[in-house]
This record gives C-alpha cells, structure tokens and sequence, in this order.
C-alpha cells in the first residue's frame, strides 16, 4: 500500500470534572451543570458535541444496568463494530478454516519477502524476480497468459522521467465464451533497499499475493471437479507493479483493459492490500461496500464458515498524533473506481512494521491471511445479481 495524503485530527474528551453527571438523569443535566469558566471557548456546536457524548455514555450506562455484561457486550459490539451477523468472531482462536493451507500461504509470502528478492522495488532484479516467480506459479496452476505472455509491460511517466514497470496477468476462461470478467489484484512491488537495509514487504504486499495464488488454486481445483458449482464467468489474476510510487500498474492495466477489452462487462475488481496483519480489534477491513446495493444480503456468505470478522470501514484516527488515511486513493482500486468498475478492498490499517525493514514474515499472522484467503474467494463466487451497484 502506497503513502496517501495524511493529516492530524482531534479528538472530543470527557473532561475528568464532567464524570460525575453520569450519575445524573439526562432530563436533569443542564448547561450550569457543566460548568463553563469564562475562559473556555465553548460555542454551540462544542456543547453539542458534548450533550451528545453525555447521551451515548448514558446509553451504554442504561444497556449495562438492563442487559448485564455480556448483553452490553453484544451491544457495544454491534454498535461500535459493524459485525454483522453472530457467526463471526474477532477472536484468533475461534477462525476456522476450510480449504486455505497456511503453510503455502506461509511458503510464498516467505520467498517473496526473502532477502534474495531485495524489496521487490520496481525496475530492480529483485522486481524481475518476483515476476518470473509469480509467472511460474501461474503456468504450475494451468493458467492461461492474457496475450503472448503472463508479463505485460507498461510505462509511466514521474516528474521528467519515463518509467518502464511490469504487470504479471492470468486469466481462467469459463466452459463457454462469455464477457463477463472479474479481477482480482495485488501488487507485487514494494520499496526495494536503502543502503543495507531490506524492505522486505511481507504484509505490504507478499500477503495480497500469497492469497491471490490460492484463491487461483482453489478457483482451478474447484473448476476441474465441480465447474458447475461456479459462476460462469471469466477471472483475471493480477499482481501490478509500481503501486508504491503511483498506483501505475493499476492504472496501466484499466488503460489496457479498455483497448484489449471494449466489450467486456466487469463485474468486479478485488483488491488484496496488506492481509496478514490484524490489530484490535482481530479483523479485516472492506472498503467500497457502500458501492453494492445488496451488500447487506451477501456479506453473510463471507464468513459463514470461518467465521472472520469483517469491518465496512478502517477505523477512525483518535486522538492528535494519529494520522488518517485516504483509503479510497491508497491502493489499486482507485483507478477502478474512476473507472467505474465495482470494486472491493481488503486490507488492514497501518501497523508498527508498515514501510520498516521489520514487515518480515515472522511479524505476520498465517491464520488470518488464510481466512482472509477464503473470505475473498466467496466474493469471487458470489451470483451475479449480488454485485450490481
């Protein structure tokens, strides 16, 4: 995932003078209670915030007394997180897996993040590896190039200077000629070297492309023994270059989709970015969902079987030294979203490790990247009729 415009943001305290209003009724809480010294610059807006704060923390209050403990864990989960249905957890130890082997999973991310790749930077050997790796794998799965070869080559232009990069392209036709396609995507670049040091990008992003070679995997597993269980539909596999300095890899390949392409119906571009490392709490973030007008409907099928925990949104930044994120512009699916194309994001928000030397393999989490691996596999699959916006 590339650096995206960042800025500081505040956050709204309960002042430590104003607890004990909590002890209060709402009906009896006025402005003289909150004790406003001449010196505060309040305005309406500031108390309104701060009314409305009062009217959330008495809610939480009143749901502890009725409910208990549990039941107002239930609630705070609900409201605060956006899980959507009972099954998921966001706890390590009650994911189960399917069909995803984490030790593939572990295998692919450790050889690309691996010193012998040197950080993957765009037009370096370390690039140039990476792409006949991922060829390889490709060609093992009985994947078919999209034109002569699984390499495309592209050029981009920084500053005064034109760039040359290299996306990696596979496609899996359906049993019968069709125009529609789905595409999912990950990039395979990332910050190269610094003097000694090796950015070795095992989260950003040998994860994406360790769930993109399963899913590639299991879609032809399941395509050999049971064609007639899957959607009828064409599938890209992707894995871009030059994300890191622009997002031109994604860029490229819309351009290319257009021409090669024209009367292609793409029903969905899927975006892996970063999916091996959760924080707090334990779950993956899915951007664009606001985009799909049945979203509500399918998003259960997710994680029906492993249970993942799946969050509509990165969370918020609190507090001034924390910096938000432009999500929508932060990876390859912004180009798609210009594009009109439907999109969808998996990813997980910035951690210690993001662009430093230690994104090893050794700081990611198997488990999760391969019930991430499933979930983004069910997207793949989903009816048709779900993924109209």
């Amino acid at each position: 995932m590339r650096d995206s415009t960042q800025s500081p943001v505040t956050h709204l305290m309960l002042p430590r003078q104003h607890q004990s209003l909590l002890n209060k009724n709402l009906s009896d809480i006025n402005l003289s209670d909150i004790n406003l010294s001449p010196s505060t610059q309040f305005n309406h807006s500031r108390i309104g915030q701060l009314l409305a704060k009062f009217t959330f923390m008495h809610l939480i209050r009143d749901q502890f007394q009725r409910l208990g403990l549990f039941a107002l864990a239930c609630f705070v989960a609900t409201t605060l997180t956006g899980c959507a249905n009972s099954l998921e957890t966001c706890a390590r130890t009650e994911l189960k897996l399917t069909w995803a082997e984490p030790a593939e999973l572990q295998a692919t991310v450790t050889i690309l993040s691996s010193d012998e790749f040197e950080g993957r930077k765009t037009q370096t050997q370390g690039a140039a590896k990476s792409r006949d790796y991922i060829k390889q794998q490709f060609q093992g799965l009985g994947l078919q190039p999209w034109g002569a070869d699984f390499i495309v080559p592209f050029e981009y232009q920084t500053f005064f200077t034109q760039e040359n990069g290299a996306n990696v392209v596979a496609t899996a036709m359906a049993t019968e000629p069709t125009n529609r396609w789905r595409i999912i995507v990950a990039h395979y670049d990332h910050l190269g070297m610094s003097g000694s040091k090796i950015y070795h990008g095992a989260d950003d992003n040998a994860s994406g492309v360790a769930a993109m070679l399963a899913i590639a995997k299991h879609w032809q597993q399941q395509f050999a023994q049971q064609s007639n269980t899957l959607p009828k539909v064409n599938l890209m596999f992707v894995a871009t270059d030059a994300e890191e300095p622009g997002l031109y890899g994604s860029i490229a390949l819309v351009e290319q989709l257009k021409t090669r392409l024209p009367e292609a119906t793409f029903e969905l571009m899927l975006n892996l970015d970063m999916v091996s490392h959760p924080g707090r709490p334990y779950g993956i973030y899915l951007e664009g969902s606001r985009n799909f007008t049945q979203f509500n409907q399918f998003k259960p099928l997710l994680n029906q079987q492993n249970r993942l925990c799946i969050k509509l949104s990165h969370p918020k930044p609190v507090g001034r030294s924390i910096q938000s994120t432009d999500w929508l512009r932060a990876s390859d699916h912004y180009p798609f979203h210009k594009a009109n194309i439907p999109w969808l994001y998996f990813g997980v928000p910035t951690h210690p490790q993001y662009h430093t030397p230690e994104d090893t393999v050794e700081t990611i989490d198997i488990t999760f990247l391969a019930a991430v691996t499933e979930s983004a596999f069910e997207l793949l699959q989903l009816n048709a009729e779900y993924l109209k916006n």
